[in-house]
Parts: C-alpha cells; sequence; structure tokens
C-alpha cells in the first residue's frame, strides 16, 4: 500500500517532464490573448474565462522542425458581453517554449 502511494505521488511530476504546458499556463495565455483581441476590437471588459480546460497537446516539432513546441487543444467558456449567454470555444495553439518563457500562436478556436 505505501509503495502504491509512493507512486501515486509521484505521477505529477512525471506528467510534467513531457515538455508540454499546463492547465494553468494554457489559461493564462489564452486569457491575456483573448482580452488583447476584445480590446481591440472595442470589447473591453473581458478578464477571465469562467471554465477552462486543457483537451490534449500533440509534439508540434515534427511539423515545425523547432523543438519545444506543442499544439494543444483547449474549450473556453465565458461571457463575451455583460448580459448576454455564455459562449464555449473550442480553440487550437501552439505553445513554443524560448528564452523569453512560455508563447502562444492562436492556430483558431470555433464556437459551439
Amino acid at each position: 500500500m505505501k509503495r502504491a502511494l509512493a507512486v501515486l505521488g509521484l505521477l505529477p511530476l512525471l506528467a510534467g517532464c513531457s515538455g508540454e504546458p499546463s492547465e494553468a499556463d494554457m489559461r493564462r495565455l489564452v486569457e491575456t490573448h483573448t482580452r488583447r483581441a476584445l480590446e481591440r476590437q472595442g470589447q473591453g471588459g473581458f478578464q477571465a474565462f469562467d471554465v477552462f480546460r486543457k483537451q490534449g497537446c500533440v509534439d508540434a516539432a515534427k511539423k515545425t522542425g523547432k523543438s519545444g513546441q506543442f499544439d494543444c487543444y483547449y474549450a473556453a467558456t465565458f461571457v463575451p458581453q455583460p448580459g448576454q449567454p455564455p459562449m464555449t470555444v473550442n480553440g487550437k495553439g501552439r505553445f513554443t517554449s524560448g528564452d523569453k518563457g512560455l508563447t502562444f500562436e492562436d492556430l483558431g478556436a470555433q464556437p459551439r
């Protein structure tokens, strides 16, 4: 039993070794990108997603030839304008780990 608990305790550490961005990192970057995009459209007021879920990542190095890049899928729910119903979008982004930390490139989002 102690051995099983010890192995379970190591799982979060092993999950972080893949180089994939964490759900929290993804959320932070996508929220910042969304906030800026809405402000450029004159639709300020967005602060954060109500719900954000990482759905999975694939290593993009084979596609781009650059290591440290992951194409990740996510679902995000937010209220775009006060008084409007919540909107959920399924998105895809490229997350790149580099000298300046983790960056995000929007590869598209579809409302559902």
